[in-house]
Protein backbone atom coordinates (compact mmCIF):
# COMPACT_ATOMS: atom_id res chain seq x y z
CA UNK A 1 0.00 0.00 0.00
CA UNK A 2 2.87 2.47 1.01
CA UNK A 3 4.44 1.56 -2.94
CA UNK A 4 1.13 2.50 -4.16
CA UNK A 5 0.89 5.57 -2.34
CA UNK A 6 4.51 6.42 -3.52
CA UNK A 7 4.04 6.27 -6.87
CA UNK A 8 0.88 8.25 -7.16
CA UNK A 9 2.65 10.94 -5.74
CA UNK A 10 5.68 10.80 -7.78
CA UNK A 11 3.26 11.24 -10.89
CA UNK A 12 1.28 14.06 -9.36
CA UNK A 13 4.80 15.44 -8.32
CA UNK A 14 5.46 15.12 -12.37
CA UNK A 15 2.16 16.34 -13.53
CA UNK A 16 2.25 19.65 -11.62
CA UNK A 17 5.84 20.21 -12.89
CA UNK A 18 4.96 19.38 -16.42
CA UNK A 19 2.28 22.40 -16.27
CA UNK A 20 4.44 24.98 -14.90
CA UNK A 21 6.76 24.68 -17.11
CA UNK A 22 3.94 25.21 -19.64
CA UNK A 23 2.69 28.21 -18.04
CA UNK A 24 5.84 30.00 -16.99
CA UNK A 25 6.87 32.84 -19.19
CA UNK A 26 10.33 34.57 -19.02
CA UNK A 27 10.00 37.96 -17.88
CA UNK A 28 12.16 39.86 -20.47
CA UNK A 29 10.50 38.32 -23.46
CA UNK A 30 6.70 39.57 -22.23
CA UNK A 31 8.38 43.12 -21.59
CA UNK A 32 10.03 43.36 -24.96
CA UNK A 33 7.12 41.91 -26.42
CA UNK A 34 4.70 44.38 -24.83
CA UNK A 35 6.82 47.44 -25.90
CA UNK A 36 6.89 45.94 -29.59
CA UNK A 37 3.55 44.62 -30.42
CA UNK A 38 4.16 45.08 -34.49
CA UNK A 39 3.21 41.57 -36.43
CA UNK A 40 4.14 41.01 -40.17
CA UNK A 41 0.94 40.09 -42.17
CA UNK A 42 1.08 36.36 -42.03
CA UNK A 43 1.16 37.16 -37.99
CA UNK A 44 4.66 36.35 -36.50
CA UNK A 45 6.81 38.83 -34.96
CA UNK A 46 9.83 40.40 -36.31
CA UNK A 47 12.96 39.33 -35.18
CA UNK A 48 14.61 41.64 -32.45
CA UNK A 49 17.62 41.89 -34.25
CA UNK A 50 17.54 42.70 -38.09
CA UNK A 51 19.93 40.78 -40.64
CA UNK A 52 22.97 42.18 -41.84
CA UNK A 53 22.36 44.76 -44.21
CA UNK A 54 18.68 45.12 -42.96
CA UNK A 55 18.23 48.44 -41.89
CA UNK A 56 14.77 48.97 -40.73
CA UNK A 57 15.05 50.21 -36.76
CA UNK A 58 18.21 51.37 -37.81
CA UNK A 59 16.84 54.61 -39.55
CA UNK A 60 14.20 57.10 -38.34
CA UNK A 61 12.67 59.98 -39.86
CA UNK A 62 11.73 62.93 -37.31
CA UNK A 63 10.06 65.75 -38.11
CA UNK A 64 8.13 68.84 -36.68
CA UNK A 65 5.35 70.13 -39.09
CA UNK A 66 2.88 72.32 -37.96
CA UNK A 67 1.56 72.88 -41.27
CA UNK A 68 1.78 69.01 -42.53
CA UNK A 69 4.00 70.48 -45.68
CA UNK A 70 7.27 68.84 -44.02
CA UNK A 71 5.92 65.85 -43.30
CA UNK A 72 4.99 65.52 -46.68
CA UNK A 73 8.75 65.80 -47.48
CA UNK A 74 9.46 63.70 -44.89
CA UNK A 75 6.97 60.71 -45.59
CA UNK A 76 8.40 60.52 -49.05
CA UNK A 77 12.46 60.06 -47.29
CA UNK A 78 10.94 57.74 -45.27
CA UNK A 79 9.40 55.63 -48.01
CA UNK A 80 12.79 56.03 -49.98
CA UNK A 81 14.94 54.78 -47.29
CA UNK A 82 12.32 52.15 -45.63
CA UNK A 83 13.28 54.34 -42.44
CA UNK A 84 10.46 54.96 -39.82
CA UNK A 85 8.54 57.63 -39.24
CA UNK A 86 8.29 59.77 -35.51
CA UNK A 87 6.68 62.56 -35.21
CA UNK A 88 7.46 66.06 -33.05
CA UNK A 89 4.64 66.84 -31.56
CA UNK A 90 3.83 70.09 -29.57
CA UNK A 91 2.37 69.51 -26.12
CA UNK A 92 -0.08 72.74 -27.45
CA UNK A 93 -0.28 72.38 -31.03
CA UNK A 94 0.08 75.47 -33.39
CA UNK A 95 -3.09 77.59 -34.52
CA UNK A 96 -3.14 79.11 -37.99
CA UNK A 97 -3.22 82.38 -35.53
CA UNK A 98 0.09 81.60 -33.56
CA UNK A 99 1.78 81.32 -36.84
CA UNK A 100 0.72 84.33 -38.04
CA UNK A 101 4.12 85.68 -39.70
CA UNK A 102 2.47 89.55 -39.53
CA UNK A 103 1.54 89.40 -36.66
CA UNK A 104 4.66 90.35 -33.58
CA UNK A 105 2.31 89.31 -30.84
CA UNK A 106 1.68 85.58 -32.14
CA UNK A 107 3.22 82.45 -30.12
CA UNK A 108 5.27 81.60 -32.52
CA UNK A 109 6.74 84.97 -33.32
CA UNK A 110 7.86 85.31 -29.75
CA UNK A 111 9.02 82.07 -29.78
CA UNK A 112 11.37 82.90 -32.14
CA UNK A 113 12.34 86.12 -30.79
CA UNK A 114 13.07 84.58 -27.21
CA UNK A 115 16.31 82.37 -27.76
CA UNK A 116 15.33 80.64 -24.39
CA UNK A 117 12.21 79.34 -25.34
CA UNK A 118 11.85 75.30 -25.11
CA UNK A 119 8.16 74.43 -25.95
CA UNK A 120 6.86 71.45 -23.89
CA UNK A 121 6.92 68.13 -26.47
CA UNK A 122 3.95 66.30 -26.12
CA UNK A 123 5.38 62.99 -25.51
CA UNK A 124 9.23 61.34 -25.75
CA UNK A 125 10.19 59.92 -29.25
CA UNK A 126 12.76 56.80 -28.74
CA UNK A 127 16.02 57.21 -30.92
CA UNK A 128 17.69 53.84 -28.85
CA UNK A 129 19.12 52.21 -31.96
CA UNK A 130 19.27 54.39 -34.20
CA UNK A 131 22.43 55.27 -36.58
CA UNK A 132 20.55 57.69 -39.50
CA UNK A 133 18.46 60.46 -38.29
CA UNK A 134 17.01 62.77 -40.85
CA UNK A 135 15.66 65.59 -38.78
CA UNK A 136 13.08 67.39 -40.74
CA UNK A 137 11.62 71.09 -39.76
CA UNK A 138 10.19 74.22 -41.14
CA UNK A 139 12.09 77.79 -41.23
CA UNK A 140 10.31 79.85 -39.29
CA UNK A 141 11.84 83.59 -39.37
CA UNK A 142 14.85 82.43 -40.63
CA UNK A 143 15.47 79.94 -37.73
CA UNK A 144 14.58 76.26 -36.68
CA UNK A 145 11.28 76.60 -34.08
CA UNK A 146 12.17 76.49 -31.06
CA UNK A 147 10.46 72.73 -30.17
CA UNK A 148 13.46 71.46 -32.37
CA UNK A 149 16.06 72.78 -29.46
CA UNK A 150 13.64 71.11 -27.02
CA UNK A 151 13.82 68.03 -29.43
CA UNK A 152 18.04 67.92 -29.34
CA UNK A 153 18.78 69.26 -26.36
CA UNK A 154 16.47 66.07 -24.66
CA UNK A 155 18.66 63.26 -26.57
CA UNK A 156 21.78 62.15 -26.94
CA UNK A 157 23.00 61.71 -30.75
CA UNK A 158 26.33 59.77 -29.80
CA UNK A 159 26.57 57.48 -32.40
CA UNK A 160 24.28 58.71 -35.22
CA UNK A 161 24.14 60.85 -38.21
CA UNK A 162 22.10 63.28 -37.97
CA UNK A 163 20.98 64.70 -41.55
CA UNK A 164 18.64 68.14 -41.20
CA UNK A 165 16.73 68.88 -43.57
CA UNK A 166 13.90 71.90 -43.99
CA UNK A 167 10.96 73.35 -46.06
CA UNK A 168 9.96 76.80 -46.30
CA UNK A 169 8.32 79.23 -49.23
CA UNK A 170 12.14 81.01 -50.08
CA UNK A 171 14.89 80.73 -46.91
CA UNK A 172 17.28 78.40 -47.24
CA UNK A 173 18.59 76.31 -44.20
CA UNK A 174 20.67 79.23 -43.71
CA UNK A 175 22.66 78.03 -39.78
CA UNK A 176 19.52 76.25 -38.58
CA UNK A 177 21.17 73.07 -38.54
CA UNK A 178 24.08 74.66 -37.55
CA UNK A 179 22.50 75.82 -34.61
CA UNK A 180 20.54 72.47 -33.45
CA UNK A 181 23.95 70.47 -34.01
CA UNK A 182 25.55 72.45 -31.36
CA UNK A 183 22.57 72.90 -28.96
CA UNK A 184 22.76 68.80 -29.05
CA UNK A 185 26.40 68.27 -28.26
CA UNK A 186 26.69 64.92 -29.72
CA UNK A 187 26.21 63.06 -32.83
CA UNK A 188 27.95 63.31 -36.20
CA UNK A 189 25.82 66.08 -37.85
CA UNK A 190 25.66 66.37 -41.58
CA UNK A 191 24.80 69.77 -43.64
CA UNK A 192 21.55 70.32 -44.17
CA UNK A 193 19.22 70.88 -47.14
CA UNK A 194 16.16 72.53 -47.95
CA UNK A 195 13.50 71.38 -50.07
CA UNK A 196 10.30 73.07 -51.14
CA UNK A 197 7.51 71.21 -50.16
CA UNK A 198 6.40 69.89 -53.74
CA UNK A 199 9.89 68.62 -54.34
CA UNK A 200 10.47 65.38 -56.62
CA UNK A 201 11.22 61.45 -55.26
CA UNK A 202 14.03 61.99 -57.93
CA UNK A 203 15.61 64.81 -56.47
CA UNK A 204 15.09 63.24 -52.99
CA UNK A 205 16.85 59.97 -54.11
CA UNK A 206 19.79 61.84 -55.24
CA UNK A 207 19.98 64.20 -52.01
CA UNK A 208 20.13 60.51 -49.94
CA UNK A 209 22.27 59.27 -52.09
CA UNK A 210 24.77 62.15 -51.96
CA UNK A 211 24.80 62.50 -48.08
CA UNK A 212 25.84 58.41 -47.86
CA UNK A 213 23.56 58.13 -45.32
CA UNK A 214 21.93 55.18 -46.54
CA UNK A 215 22.20 52.71 -49.42
CA UNK A 216 19.42 54.10 -51.95
CA UNK A 217 19.78 50.19 -53.56
CA UNK A 218 15.70 49.90 -52.50
CA UNK A 219 13.11 49.69 -55.16
CA UNK A 220 9.63 48.83 -55.58
CA UNK A 221 9.39 45.89 -57.75
CA UNK A 222 6.76 43.82 -59.40
CA UNK A 223 6.27 40.06 -59.87
CA UNK A 224 3.85 38.13 -62.56
CA UNK A 225 4.33 34.72 -60.97
CA UNK A 226 7.98 34.36 -61.18
CA UNK A 227 8.49 36.81 -63.70
CA UNK A 228 9.82 40.46 -62.66
CA UNK A 229 7.83 43.44 -64.82
CA UNK A 230 9.09 46.67 -65.29
CA UNK A 231 7.38 49.14 -63.65
CA UNK A 232 7.47 52.91 -63.90
CA UNK A 233 6.08 53.76 -60.56
CA UNK A 234 4.06 57.03 -59.80
CA UNK A 235 5.39 59.58 -57.23
CA UNK A 236 2.45 59.63 -54.66
CA UNK A 237 1.28 58.73 -51.48
CA UNK A 238 -0.33 55.80 -52.32
CA UNK A 239 2.86 54.28 -53.96
CA UNK A 240 4.72 55.09 -50.94
CA UNK A 241 2.18 53.73 -48.55
CA UNK A 242 2.66 50.57 -51.22
CA UNK A 243 6.60 50.69 -50.62
CA UNK A 244 5.66 50.44 -46.58
CA UNK A 245 3.63 47.17 -47.30
CA UNK A 246 5.93 45.50 -49.77
CA UNK A 247 9.07 45.93 -47.04
CA UNK A 248 8.16 42.50 -45.46
CA UNK A 249 7.28 41.22 -49.45
CA UNK A 250 3.52 41.45 -50.26
CA UNK A 251 1.56 38.85 -52.34
CA UNK A 252 -1.25 38.86 -53.79
CA UNK A 253 -4.00 36.61 -55.67
CA UNK A 254 -5.91 37.83 -58.15
CA UNK A 255 -8.45 37.26 -60.07
CA UNK A 256 -9.93 37.73 -63.73
CA UNK A 257 -12.37 40.29 -64.22
CA UNK A 258 -13.84 41.66 -67.26
CA UNK A 259 -11.88 39.94 -70.10
CA UNK A 260 -9.21 42.84 -69.68
CA UNK A 261 -8.33 43.22 -65.91
CA UNK A 262 -6.42 41.10 -62.98
CA UNK A 263 -7.71 42.61 -59.27
CA UNK A 264 -6.40 41.52 -55.49
CA UNK A 265 -7.02 42.78 -52.02
CA UNK A 266 -4.10 44.10 -50.72
CA UNK A 267 -5.18 43.38 -47.27
CA UNK A 268 -4.50 47.33 -46.34
CA UNK A 269 -6.50 50.47 -46.74
CA UNK A 270 -4.15 52.99 -48.70
CA UNK A 271 -4.22 56.92 -49.73
CA UNK A 272 -6.14 57.75 -52.56
CA UNK A 273 -6.68 60.48 -54.87
CA UNK A 274 -9.11 59.05 -57.66
CA UNK A 275 -10.00 60.42 -60.73
CA UNK A 276 -11.96 59.13 -63.81
CA UNK A 277 -9.67 57.25 -65.96
CA UNK A 278 -9.48 55.74 -68.78
CA UNK A 279 -6.62 52.85 -68.87
CA UNK A 280 -4.85 50.90 -71.09
CA UNK A 281 -2.91 47.26 -71.22
CA UNK A 282 0.13 47.85 -68.59
CA UNK A 283 -1.92 50.59 -65.95
CA UNK A 284 -1.41 49.79 -62.45
CA UNK A 285 -4.01 51.42 -60.77
CA UNK A 286 -5.65 51.06 -56.52
CA UNK A 287 -9.38 50.91 -56.83
CA UNK A 288 -11.48 51.81 -53.57
CA UNK A 289 -8.51 52.48 -51.39
CA UNK A 290 -7.69 48.00 -51.11
CA UNK A 291 -7.04 46.55 -54.31
CA UNK A 292 -4.83 46.58 -56.95
CA UNK A 293 -5.54 46.44 -60.60
CA UNK A 294 -3.54 45.40 -63.02
CA UNK A 295 -4.69 45.57 -66.52
CA UNK A 296 -4.45 43.91 -70.40
CA UNK A 297 -7.16 45.32 -71.60
CA UNK A 298 -8.74 49.01 -71.49
CA UNK A 299 -11.50 50.64 -68.69
CA UNK A 300 -12.77 53.70 -67.87
CA UNK A 301 -13.49 53.98 -64.10
CA UNK A 302 -12.41 56.13 -61.26
CA UNK A 303 -8.63 55.13 -60.45
CA UNK A 304 -5.71 56.32 -58.45
CA UNK A 305 -2.92 55.40 -60.64
CA UNK A 306 0.11 53.64 -59.49
CA UNK A 307 2.31 52.87 -62.38
CA UNK A 308 2.60 50.90 -65.55
CA UNK A 309 4.49 48.13 -66.53
CA UNK A 310 6.61 48.56 -69.98
CA UNK A 311 5.30 45.78 -71.91
CA UNK A 312 3.53 45.86 -75.16
CA UNK A 313 -0.53 44.70 -74.98
CA UNK A 314 0.29 41.53 -76.25
CA UNK A 315 2.96 40.42 -73.14
CA UNK A 316 0.51 41.56 -71.08
CA UNK A 317 -2.56 39.62 -72.63
CA UNK A 318 -0.41 36.55 -72.34
CA UNK A 319 0.37 37.38 -68.74
CA UNK A 320 -2.84 38.04 -67.40
CA UNK A 321 -6.00 36.68 -69.51
CA UNK A 322 -4.95 32.74 -68.82
CA UNK A 323 -6.60 32.79 -65.62
CA UNK A 324 -5.76 33.98 -62.11
CA UNK A 325 -2.32 34.75 -61.33
CA UNK A 326 -0.36 35.44 -57.87
CA UNK A 327 1.80 38.55 -57.69
CA UNK A 328 4.54 39.71 -55.58
CA UNK A 329 5.57 43.15 -54.68
CA UNK A 330 8.68 43.72 -53.16
CA UNK A 331 10.76 46.94 -51.79
CA UNK A 332 14.19 45.83 -51.70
Amino acid sequence: MKKIISIIAVICSLCIALAACGQTATPEKTAKNSENPAVTQNGTKPDDHAEPGDLSGNVIVAVFSATGTTKGVAEKIAALTGAELKEIVPAVPYTSADLNYGNSGSRATKEQNDADVRPQLAGDISIEGCRVLYLGYPIWWGEAPRIMSTFVESHDFTGITVIPFCTSGSSDIGSSDDTLAAQAGSGNWLQGKRFPGSVKEDELREWITETGGIDMEKTLKLYIGDAEIPVEWEDNGSVNALKKLAEKTLAVQMSMYGGFEQVGALGSTLPRDDRQTTTEAGDIVLYSGNQIVIFYGSNSWSYTRLGHASLSEQEMTELLSHGDVNITLKFE
